[in-house]
């Protein structure tokens, strides 16, 4: 008796169960088939664009660039030196909205401020060079100017304009502007500062498109927040690290903790106004880690 009232209750829950299911089938199919995923819902929001991913996100692991031209340890004629790059695996010069800031790329020419990149299917003419060893650096950048720290997002070429140094003269002019490719390489991008007066950078020729007599296009002002006080770099053959390489911070003659970890670093001392920053590269024992752009002494100002 107790197994025939317990089979029963047991039917009985199960009896209740699949006439609710069939119950709920009818509206919510009816919900599905009114239903309509916003705008939002519908275009997932790229990487590039997503605040919640920072520089060092996975997401950013096949994003790479390289320069097309000038080609690296090249010769060029004095006058305007073409500025090309490949990209790949990140949606430069796209803005989300149109109008709206891009994923860009930053240039860094002699350890000079950045030059804002924001179309890589165009080549961009750089005047203002003069006769010598030279040398650029690209690190791509998210739309508000934060650096990708993927493998690589950063790119290097060193080059000479006019008649090159024969010798002992020319290696000594290469050693004051290259750093060693093989070293640890850290690369100063923000705050970016004051832009190089000397420098000047416009959009030329696409490859492909003709001359219609009309003068070089320059590029766009600045993305806003270039300033903002927000220490952030590319670091090349190295490690951050309690035990590893650290980046030592001057603002304003303040000396700031060690910077072990790779990431940006908001400047809370730094308040509006004219500001000093200098950075430089330690090794685990404490002593300078010496290639020439490891060291950079920056002057910004910090937007009320």
């Amino acid at each position: 008796m107790r197994a025939r009232k317990k089979n029963n209750f047991f039917f009985g829950r199960v009896l209740l169960v699949v006439l609710g299911v069939a119950a709920a089938l009818p509206a919510e199919a009816k919900v599905r088939k009114n239903h309509k995923p916003s705008a939002a819902v519908r275009l997932p929001r790229r990487p590039e664009d997503d605040p919640r991913k920072r520089g060092g996100s996975p997401a950013f692991r096949k994003a790479s660039l390289r320069f097309a031209e000038p080609a690296d340890l090249s010769q060029l004629q004095e006058g305007p030196v073409p500025i090309r790059l490949v990209v790949k695996g990140y949606a430069l010069g796209h803005p989300l909205k149109p109008g709206g800031p891009s994923p860009h790329a930053h240039l860094i020419v002699d350890n000079e401020p950045a030059l804002e990149v924001s179309d890589a299917g165009a080549q961009w003419v750089l005047s203002g060079l003069q006769p010598g060893p030279h040398l650029v650096r690209a690190v791509l950048c998210r739309p508000w100017h934060e650096v990708v720290k993927a493998p690589k997002a950063f790119a290097m070429a060193r080059f000479w304009v006019g008649p090159k140094l024969a010798g002992k003269a020319g290696r000594a002019a290469e050693s004051v502007i290259w750093p060693q490719p093989r070293k640890p390489i850290l690369t100063y991008v923000l705050p970016i500062g004051r832009p190089p007066e000397h420098l000047k950078l416009e959009r030329g020729l696409a490859p492909g498109e003709a001359n219609d007599g009309a003068p070089a296009e320059e590029p766009p002002a600045l993305s806003p927040g270039g300033n903002r006080p927000v220490l952030d770099f590319y670091f090349s053959n190295g490690k951050l690290g309690r035990r590893g390489d650290k980046v030592k911070i001057v603002v304003d003659r303040r000396e700031l903790p060690l910077i072990t970890d790779w990431k940006p670093l908001l400047l809370r001392r730094a308040h509006r106004g004219t500001r000093r920053i200098s950075i430089d590269l330690i090794n685990r024992k404490g002593v300078k880690v010496h290639n020439v752009v490891n060291q950079t002494d920056r002057v910004f100002n910090v937007p009320g």
